[in-house]
């Protein structure tokens, strides 16, 4: 991968990132542009820094929104996958358990085997986090496919 691409992957990987943030800036430098350009020296002063206000608010607000709203998605994700996946655990943790009770080749070290994976792969589920995703995202992002990167 040219280093070219890398930067483009890594410019666009940001601006969806921070879109929100982009746009409102531009809204800001607008703002203030029709501001001086419009007003007169008196009711400038005053004008901007409403405006500067104004809009450090709505880009707080804005910001805190998307935050609140990829959080709350994380939390229903998270849920359906430890369900989905708990589920299924159970089914190979009720095997296990069935083959130990007939006495055919699995072991009672095989059923803890199978009990100590399925809390793994639920403490796995319980502690994941946009935080988590991005450390993930960062070990295994060349290993990635493209549209995940």
């Amino acid at each position: 991968m040219s280093s070219s691409t890398r930067l483009s992957s890594a410019l666009r990987a940001w601006l969806v990132e921070y879109f929100e943030l982009v746009l409102t800036a531009a809204g800001v430098f607008i703002s203030v542009t029709l501001t001086f350009a419009v007003l007169d020296q008196g009711t400038r002063g005053l004008a901007l820094t409403f405006l500067v206000w104004c809009q450090g608010f709505l880009i707080w607000a804005v910001r805190r929104h998307s935050r609140l709203a990829r959080a709350r998605l994380i939390r229903k994700m998270r849920a359906m996958l430890q369900d989905k996946v708990n589920n299924q655990l159970t089914v190979l943790v009720g095997v296990a358990e069935l083959k130990a009770g007939r006495g055919g080749p699995t072991r009672t070290d095989d059923v803890e085997t199978a009990l100590t994976a399925a809390r793994a792969v639920s403490e796995e589920l319980d502690s994941l986090s946009l935080e988590s995703l991005r450390r993930w995202e960062n070990r295994y992002a060349r290993h990635l496919p493209r549209p995940l990167r």
